[in-house]
């Protein structure tokens, strides 16, 4: 996982999460989708089968198939980043992911039969080893038709989110995690998600806003969240998207401000498409140091379901935000 950051100061305007709300957005329910980058790949796979009936479509970069952990910081830091001598059973996760869904703690799983998913692995990342990209493929060829799965892992990038033009050496873990690849893996994902985008131009208009999501102190996140909204998603009659970006571990907006929203490369591309973008923010705290997104428990029990403190403060700041009931 990462490690230690340094902060990039960038501009972003203030508005608070009341006068976002009181313009509305133009938000089509069914172009909801969700990425997300190490720790928030987990959180996006995690919300993709628990609310899939709100998301549909997720792409997931060097992440690891959905409850690896059951809840033990021993199975996280061992068989889900690889350790020798360990095995992820797949089989016995999707198992209880069906089960889950028959009970009413996730979704129902007929909801992702239609749904893209996009998955990257780069060649050189030794943080998540290719076995745990591998398990989490097989995870998703038992809950998706084989066609819907988009997988790359032919570029040599290290633990951090591709790019191109921006960030650090591809081969190097360098603050904020961004790393010039010549790979622009924000432009593919959306891509896939959401076929026929136009190509973005080169500046970036549209400002960042900076919103406060209540109750996520409770969850352990931050209550600054931040938006992205390009201004035809405030008229009336829009018919924008609306996607979700989870940052990695150690690229909150606490260690470095707005480094990773930035740089990643999402920006360019919504402003040309109507996509309004949301980043909620983890938070450094006394169980989770590095402000990693939850997938082993340290929120409670629940981490992982429909009522989970963390899935359900997101999913309903989603629904919020697209005037879902």
């Amino acid at each position: 996982m990462s490690r230690f950051l340094v902060f990039l100061a960038l501009l972003c305007s203030q508005h608070s999460a009341l006068a976002v709300e009181a313009a509305g957005l133009g938000i089509d329910p069914a172009k909801i989708t969700v990425s997300g980058m190490s720790s928030g790949a987990q959180m996006a796979h995690q919300l993709h089968l628990a609310y899939s009936d709100l998301f549909s479509g997720v792409a997931l970069l060097a992440g690891g198939p959905f409850g690896c952990a059951e809840g033990s910081v021993k199975n996280a830091l061992g068989r889900c980043l690889g350790k020798p001598d360990t095995r992820i059973p797949v089989d016995e996760l999707l198992s209880r992911i069906k089960q889950a869904a028959i009970d009413g703690r996730l979704a129902s799983l007929e909801n992702l039969d239609n749904d893209p998913v996009w998955i990257f692995h780069g060649s050189l990342d030794l943080a998540v080893p290719e076995s745990v990209n591998a398990a989490l493929i097989e995870m998703y060829q038992g809950l998706v038709p084989a066609k819907n799965i988009h997988s790359v892992s032919n570029i040599p990038a290290t633990h951090t989110f591709p790019a191109s033009g921006s960030g650090g050496a591809c081969d190097q873990i360098l603050p904020p995690y961004v790393g010039d690849c010549d790979y622009d893996a924000a432009g593919i994902l959306l891509q896939t998600l959401y076929p026929g985008l136009v190509a973005p131009g080169t500046a970036v208009m549209t400002s960042l806003e900076t919103v406060t999501l209540a109750g996520a102190d409770e969850a352990l996140l931050d209550e600054t969240a931040y938006l992205f909204v390009p201004p035809a998603c405030t008229a009336t009659g829009a018919d924008c998207a609306l996607h979700l970006v989870l940052h990695g571990c150690a690229q909150s907006a606490t260690q470095v401000q707005t480094g990773f929203i930035e740089q990643s490369g999402y920006l360019p591309w919504a402003e040309a498409n109507q996509i309004v973008l949301a980043f909620p923010q983890s938070k450094p705290s006394m169980p989770n140091a590095l402000a990693c997104w939850d997938w082993w428990g340290y929120s409670g029990e629940n981490y992982l379901w429909r009522d989970g403190k963390q899935m359900q403060l997101l999913a309903n700041w989603i629904k919020d935000l697209a005037n879902i009931p």
